[in-house]
C-alpha cells in the first residue's frame, strides 16, 4: 500500500461522509444533519455553527476535499451555470478560462442547437477560447438524464473513492510544497546578491565576481 500522509488521508475519508449526504440525502443520517445544521440550505452551502458537534466539523473538513472534485455531469443542461459552475472536465479548474467579450449565454442548455442535446458548434467556437472549445465539444450530454448530475471528476464512473481524492489532495501539497521551496530559493539569492553589492570593495570587483558566478 505504500506510505500515506496520514492527514490528507482522513481528510479523504471523511470527504465519502459529504459525499454520501449530497447522493443519500433521504438517509436518516442526511435528515438529521440537515434538521440541525442546514435546514434553510444545501450540504454544499451549510456553515460551521459555533456550537458544532465534532462529528459535523469532521464532515465539513471532510467536504473541503470533496468539493475540488465535484464536477456537473450534462444532462438538459438547464441548471448548468457555464460560468460559474464545474462542467468542462479536461481542464484544470473545470470551468472556462475566460469569458470572451460580448457572450450572452448563461446555462449550458443555450449552447445546444434547438430542440436537441447536440453542441451548436459555431455557437461555442464564437463563445469559448480554443483550449475550452476542444473539451466541451468532446462532451456527450447525457441523451436520457431528466436532470444534470453532481458527480466525481476523478473516477470513470463519476462516484466518489477514498484513492482518486487522496491522490487529488497529495498531488495539489506537493505542488505547494514545491511552490515553496522555490519561493524560499529565490529569496535567498535575492538576499545574497544583495550582501555582495553592499561589500566595500570596488565596482569592478563586485561585477568581476558576479561574472564569475
Amino acid at each position: 500500500m505504500g506510505f500515506r500522509d496520514l492527514p490528507l488521508f482522513n481528510q479523504a475519508m471523511l470527504g465519502k461522509q459529504g459525499w454520501r449526504l449530497i447522493m443519500k440525502p433521504d438517509s436518516l443520517c442526511a435528515k438529521v444533519l440537515k434538521g440541525k445544521y442546514f435546514p434553510a440550505c444545501s450540504f454544499l452551502d451549510a456553515t460551521r455553527k459555533k456550537k458544532s458537534s465534532e462529528t459535523w466539523r469532521a464532515i465539513l473538513f471532510g467536504r473541503e476535499a470533496l468539493v475540488k472534485g465535484l464536477i456537473k455531469r450534462v444532462g438538459p443542461g438547464d441548471s448548468v451555470n457555464i460560468w460559474s459552475d464545474k462542467w468542462i472536465g479536461g481542464t484544470t479548474t473545470m470551468k472556462p478560462i475566460v469569458r470572451l467579450p460580448d457572450v450572452q449565454a448563461e446555462r449550458v442548455c443555450e449552447l445546444f442547437l434547438p430542440e436537441s442535446r447536440q453542441w451548436n458548434i459555431q455557437k461555442v467556437r464564437d463563445s469559448f477560447c480554443t483550449i475550452d472549445v476542444e473539451e466541451i465539444l468532446k462532451l456527450k450530454p447525457g441523451p436520457r438524464m431528466n436532470e444534470d448530475l453532481t458527480a466525481w471528476a476523478f473516477e470513470k464512473n463519476s462516484l466518489y473513492s477514498v484513492r482518486s481524492c487522496y491522490r487529488m489532495l497529495k498531488k495539489e501539497s506537493d505542488q505547494l510544497e514545491s511552490f515553496k521551496l522555490n519561493e524560499t530559493s529565490t529569496l535567498e539569492e535575492i538576499r545574497w546578491w544583495k550582501k555582495v553589492w553592499k561589500l566595500k570593495v570596488p565596482p569592478k570587483v563586485r561585477i568581476f565576481w558576479c561574472r564569475a558566478m
